[in-house]
């Protein structure tokens, strides 16, 4: 887009003033206030950049750059009136919340080039529940006028420095001594069918970025990416063996494990699948990431029709709207295809939505619209609030 392009007197796509999002983000206040919950909150004012800028495409790309953010700890993006988007997540989170103001401060730098402009002059953090009040009418419930000064701009966090050799080297040493159980985490997948909600399976994993905080403080744990996936393999490996302890699985019900795919075929998945109790055997789902898959895909069919041979069920979790037409799904062979949701996924072609055999699961089902739009396309499996608040 040329810089000299004319304004157009175009309202941006914005949520009503009764949105879900809206409506989300004041129970959010409202159970902070009363519980004591404390959260963070992260307020993009996209409604206050040029007209030209606030086109759906526009939206979306902004809404791309807050991804990094997404993966903090309770995460919840919602859309808000006047095309504004708030972020809550529990935490800190700094080397999140680092990445997805670079990631903005580049998109409007540099690929929109709006000029100086920068996403610090968007952007507003709160913490709940000290600043519940504050934030909800910078949120969309205050009047028409022109926009208040900021009283309280984010604080410039200092620069991360990326992971090196030495930094995860100490992080190994750490990890094979530190207690991995506070840093594990359950989300649940539910299934929707003929109106009845029932648990399909939970997902286990660990928080990274909670790791990287307590054990990488200041470190941009994914700055070099080889680095950062030989730091997932260590990460597969803790939690492998977390789960390979007696007694671990007496009593867990269906799950899935986020892994890369060399992991699969790696000692420690042999010796979490001679653990595997017997009633777990065909009900344990294994999550891949596309790049991973992608890197090498001699490795990913051998160890796919391992995994089939021992029971094991694939997913491929982390497709968005952007990149699912850029993948042939079908000859993956793969039993799961995790879509992650965001308003974007409205335009896609139905053309697009094809997986040969594998079964859709829409994550970041937080809304309604989310729900609805995944109905309609004959999904029936959910991971988000929408569902989990019913189950």
């Amino acid at each position: 887009m040329s810089g000299n392009e004319p304004d157009h007197p175009e309202a941006p796509m914005a949520a009503p003033a009764g949105s879900p999002g809206l409506a989300a983000l004041q129970g959010l206040v409202r159970d902070c206030a009363t519980a004591g919950v404390e959260r963070r909150v992260l307020l993009l004012r996209a409604d206050l950049l040029p007209p030209r800028l606030t086109r759906p495409h526009h939206l979306g790309l902004i809404r791309d750059a807050l991804d990094p953010l997404l993966s903090a700890e309770r995460a919840r993006l919602h859309d808000l009136p006047k095309g504004r988007l708030a972020v809550s997540w529990r935490g800190l989170a700094p080397a999140l919340l680092q990445q997805s103001l670079e990631a903005l401060e580049h998109l409007l730098g540099t690929s929109l080039r709006i000029g100086p402009a920068t996403a610090r002059s968007l952007v507003r953090l709160f913490d709940l529940p000290r600043d519940g009040t504050e934030l909800l009418a910078a949120a969309g419930l205050e009047s028409d006028d022109a926009a208040p000064p900021w009283r309280r701009a984010i604080p410039v966090a200092p620069p991360l420095m990326p992971l090196d050799a030495a930094a995860l080297a100490m992080m190994e040493r750490q990890l094979r001594r530190a207690d991995m159980t506070r840093f594990a985490r359950r989300k649940p997948v539910h299934r929707l069918d003929s109106g009845q909600v029932r648990l399909a399976w939970e997902r286990r994993c660990l928080s990274i970025s909670e790791l990287a905080d307590t054990l990488a403080p200041g470190r941009d744990i994914r700055a070099d990416a080889w680095l950062f996936r030989r730091l997932t393999r260590v990460l597969d490996s803790r939690m492998l063996a977390l789960l390979s302890a007696p007694f671990e699985l007496h009593r867990a019900g269906p799950f899935s494990l986020d892994l890369n795919v060399g992991s699969i075929l790696g000692p420690e998945f042999l010796r979490f699948d001679s653990a595997l109790p017997s009633r777990l055997r065909g009900r344990v789902v294994l999550e891949l990431q596309p790049a991973d898959v992608l890197a090498d895909p001699a490795t990913f069919a051998f160890a796919r029709e391992f995994a089939h041979a021992r029971g094991y069920r694939l997913l491929l979790r982390g497709v968005t709207a952007a990149s699912l037409p850029m993948l042939c799904l079908p000859p993956m062979e793969l039993d799961y295809v995790q879509l992650r949701w965001s308003p974007e996924l409205m335009r896609v072609a139905p053309a697009a939505l094809q997986a040969g055999t594998a079964e859709w699961v829409l994550s970041r089902a937080d809304e309604d619209n989310a729900l609805q739009w995944g109905r309609d396309q004959g999904f029936s499996l959910f991971r988000g609030r929408a569902l989990a608040v019913t189950a």
